[in-house]
């Protein structure tokens, strides 16, 4: 995909579609008279003057620059993406400018499509994510030869949300503004597991999940080394969603969690933890629910996860 976001000093075909949306003579070069008509443009629509043209001066335009790039073949941009959406209530309609993207999982079943209709259906409000990653039934054996049903959710990106628009997705942290300029994407995972007397493995509802679909951590987080494994689908996945939206919304994919992951691979489980500077807002990019909340393990440090993050 191609960056989405414009910025002073870029080339190319995405700056002559500006300038001609900015009814300016295109020469496809983001310069100074650019420059001046972009911040004229904000000043005139009540938008940050920073000369840097992301979604919500795209927005402001009327045009989506997605449009631009896309054609009518079905396996172009991004229709690998499902759309479920929330009804309207069931999130906040608000247009934000995105800094964060949160990882979570579901502590839940597998289906992507059943966990949004659960969100519409409860009483807690607007709360939800923008995306919903699907998995694979904890039941099943992945040293079988499974079907393609059984494969139909695994790793299958569902969009609950538009990206303009935000929903409460991350509980009690010290900073509200997090909520509503972060895009949030759910994995479905049962989470922590326990291990059973006679040696099954158990979800917190009491589900079973096969020995081939648990990971064992070498070290306890958040006081468990039993965990409801990421496939690698998912892993697949999540990989292609977050570097769409870092084209989409120009997020720094290098900050947060990936920063912590670079600065001590050796103890890569400590990028998981709390920290205080996280739940209060002073560090953006990706981040995990559990860096932001001390009660919270999602996502747990899944060495194929981790090395996905640290691929990007």
């Amino acid at each position: 995909m191609k960056n989405l976001v414009i910025k002073p000093g870029y080339k190319g075909e995405l700056v002559v579609f500006l300038q001609e949306n900015l009814g300016i003579i295109p020469d496809g070069v983001y310069g100074p008279k650019t420059k001046a008509a972009v911040l004229g443009f904000q000043r005139a629509n009540n938008l940050t003057t920073d000369g840097i043209v992301g979604p919500l001066t795209w927005a402001a335009m009327g045009v989506n620059p997605l449009e631009y790039f896309a054609d009518t073949d079905t396996e172009t941009s991004a229709t690998w993406i499902k759309q479920h959406r929330l009804p309207e209530g069931e999130y906040v309609k608000q247009t934000t400018a995105k800094k964060w993207i949160f990882l979570h999982h579901t502590a839940g079943r597998h289906n992507p499509f059943k966990c949004i209709d659960h969100w519409a259906a409860d009483q807690r409000g607007r709360v939800g994510t923008h995306y919903v990653n699907g998995g694979l039934n904890s039941i099943l054996d992945l040293r079988a030869d499974l079907t393609e049903e059984q494969f139909q959710y695994d790793g299958k990106v569902v969009q609950a949300i538009d990206d303009k628009y935000w929903g409460y997705h991350l509980g009690a942290v010290k900073s509200a503004l997090m909520h509503r300029a972060s895009l949030s994407i759910e994995i479905c995972s049962a989470g922590i597991l326990t291990k059973a007397d006679d040696g099954t493995y158990r979800t917190w509802y009491n589900a079973k999940v096969h020995p081939s679909q648990v990971t064992v951590l070498d070290k306890p987080y958040r006081g468990s080394i039993y965990y409801h494994k990421y496939s690698p689908n998912q892993i697949k996945s999540l990989k292609a969603l977050l570097l769409h939206l870092r084209d989409k919304h120009d997020i720094n994919l290098n900050s947060g969690i990936i920063a912590q992951l670079n600065a001590d691979p050796e103890n890569a489980e400590r990028a998981f933890e709390y920290k205080e500077e996280m739940s209060r807002g002073r560090i953006s990019g990706v981040l995990t629910h559990g860096q932001v909340r001390k009660d919270k393990s999602d996502v747990f440090p899944q060495p194929e996860l981790i090395e996905m993050l640290l691929s990007l």
